[in-house]
């Protein structure tokens, strides 16, 4: 008889691997509170490629420490605390900032964002058409700024990630309604977008449910091992599988604690607004407006303006000063129009003080597996993450070496398992 696995969480992660695990044969419930991709993956700026192989946590850092902790950078922002209540977090973040640790995270990052876009291709075979191929840029408004991207041009070109350098006129010829506040951009050109995370994220729900697999709305309330299993605790009732895989994003570490897991995985708030395109000013792809810090993205629901990151505890208010501050920046660069939405989209993702993802079987537990701490490059390496899930549960050569990103990482550091 097939095994049965039960799936936590319906976001892109969850989903990638439910659909890998009921192609291989597995019998698989997909579990989430709410509808597939209407979480974490609906709200991030639709970006597939290998631009992100540089850890939050680098050398750089140091620099800009003191901005960050006065909160006078738009790209990070602390609420009132924050740090000493994660402490142990941040001591091991500022670890991986040395430069040894840093090359080593990006060759890892790397090794999984090589297959992110052919990933989600293969998944999205036959719809490939939800997949933008245009690149993405980066938007300099100062040399000074467009000189301080130095060190990712050398990261990019060691790695063979492809780029372009573009002054004004070039600039101008790719993205002719943008304001003219930039004076360098960099088109990285092996990198896809889409319009509608959740509609991805959706397709292939309906996919996997097609091909043999169960969607079950329910809470996941508690997690129990059993002999040769595990027991779900939902809201109405409890599923017995023999194979569980947590990919619940930010809540993954809060469900597992449980077990006696300690995982440094906290949750890393931000935020989007809708904003309507003026007329006849399309935006050909996503743009990051790097000393503004934010990105703007062509979406289905209109021009989405994406914020850095918040610090702040789960349970905190809405606080959207980055959003506010980098609005009037928004409106003098880009075809903006008014609001579309009647508030800001808040939501968080997991992250962890590597910057990598924790992939793999549980360190104590061999019926439970782990899928999440991505960041905010969860929708780029759901995919893959679905692949190496399945295929290690299954007894197959793993397409990545998983070791670098299993939670024994984290066992001498006292965390873990």
């Amino acid at each position: 008889m097939a095994r049965s696995v039960a799936v936590l969480g319906a976001g892109i992660v969850g989903i990638s691997c439910a659909l890998h695990l009921v192609r291989r044969g597995f019998e698989v419930t997909l579990l989430d509170r709410r509808e597939p991709g209407s979480e974490t993956s609906w709200g991030n700026s639709g970006v597939i490629g290998r631009a992100s192989i540089a850890p939050l946590s680098q050398p750089a850092i140091w620099r800009k420490l003191p901005r960050y902790a006065a909160n006078r950078d738009r790209a990070v922002r602390f609420g009132p605390a924050y740090p000493a209540r994660d402490l142990g977090w941040f001591v091991r973040f500022l670890a991986s900032s040395r430069p040894r640790a840093f090359d080593a995270n990006v060759r890892r990052l790397n090794a999984l964002l090589t297959h992110a876009l052919s990933e989600h291709e293969a998944l999205l075979a036959g719809d490939s058409g939800l997949l933008r191929r245009d690149g993405w840029l980066q938007l300099f408004r100062t040399e000074p700024g467009f000189d301080a991207s130095a060190g990712a041009r050398a990261l990019w070109y060691r790695h063979g990630v492809r780029f372009r350098v573009l002054d004004r006129d070039g600039l101008r010829e790719l993205e002719p309604h943008l304001g003219p506040v930039f004076r360098r951009a960099i088109w990285l050109e092996d990198v896809a977008s889409v319009a509608d995370p959740g509609q991805v994220c959706r397709r292939l729900a309906e996919r996997f449910a097609s091909e043999g697999g169960a969607v079950l709305r329910e809470e996941v309330r508690s997690l129990a091992p059993t002999d040769g299993g595990t027991r779900v605790g939902l809201t109405g009732g409890e599923l017995h599988a023999d194979e569980t895989v947590v990919a619940l994003g930010p809540w993954s570490a809060d469900l597992l604690a449980s077990l006696g897991y300690r995982l440094p995985v906290i949750r890393e708030r931000g935020y989007h607004l809708h904003l309507a395109p003026r007329h006849n000013e399309p935006l050909g792809r996503p743009c990051l407006d790097a000393e503004g810090a934010y990105v703007v993205t062509p979406m289905t629901a209109g021009l989405r303006l994406t914020t850095g990151i918040e610090f702040s505890a789960p349970d905190a208010p809405p606080t959207p000063v980055q959003l506010d501050s980098v609005l009037p920046l928004a409106r003098e660069a880009f075809p903006v129009g008014a609001p579309m939405d009647p508030d800001p989209w808040l939501g968080a993702r997991p992250g962890t003080p590597d910057s990598l993802p924790v992939i793999g079987r549980a360190p104590r537990h061999p019926n439970l597996w782990f899928a999440f701490g991505h960041a905010s490059i969860g929708f780029a390496l759901g995919p893959v993450t679905g692949r190496l899930i399945a295929e290690m549960m299954g007894g197959e050569a793993p397409l990545v070496d998983p070791a670098p990103y299993s939670a024994m990482r984290f066992r001498r550091f006292g965390f873990g398992g």
